[in-house]
């Protein structure tokens, strides 16, 4: 089981890749402020029908027991969804937190959790042959407007031979 943050699922679900998280980790947890930042903010996007749909089957949302942990994340400038999802990925001792954000990622890290970005998704996807390539995805993360520089962009494909 592994916790999600709000973009990876709304990149996933953009580019018609959400399917890929049941077979890639199982089951996926989102806590209530990301679930509301897709049910809400994400309302007219692909993402809101797609965690709809996932909604008991692979994907559930969990409210997180640490409040003032939560707050204490917002307070040091993360978003109430990366917050709560820092938070339930040590109280659900999930196996690893999906998330894209720099200093939502520095300060997951920080508390020890494994994160996975979204690029790190589709990276695992070819490792299990699910997608042949990485570099298509890559290019139509950043046509989705997804931010990747140009440097890091390059070593993922290195790194895959691709």
């Amino acid at each position: 089981m592994v916790v999600s943050n709000t973009s990876p699922l709304v990149y996933l679900a953009a580019l018609g890749d959400l399917a890929l998280l049941p077979d890639l980790f199982s089951r996926i947890v989102i806590p209530r402020a990301v679930f509301q930042e897709i049910a809400v903010g994400g309302a007219s996007l692909p993402v809101a029908r797609a965690v709809q749909g996932a909604l008991s089957s692979w994907l559930s949302v969990t409210d997180i027991v640490s409040t003032s942990r939560a707050k204490g994340f917002q307070h040091a400038g993360l978003h109430a969804g990366e917050s709560e999802a820092i938070v339930l990925a040590t109280e659900v001792d999930s196996q690893a937190l999906l998330m894209d954000d720099r200093d939502g990622v520095r300060a997951a890290q920080a508390a020890g959790i494994n994160v996975i970005r979204t690029p790190g998704i589709y990276r695992l996807a070819k490792d299990r042959r699910m997608i042949p390539a990485v570099r298509p995805k890559l290019d139509e993360l950043r046509k989705a407007g997804f931010w990747l520089r140009e440097e890091h962009y390059r070593k993922i494909l290195d790194s895959l031979g691709e």
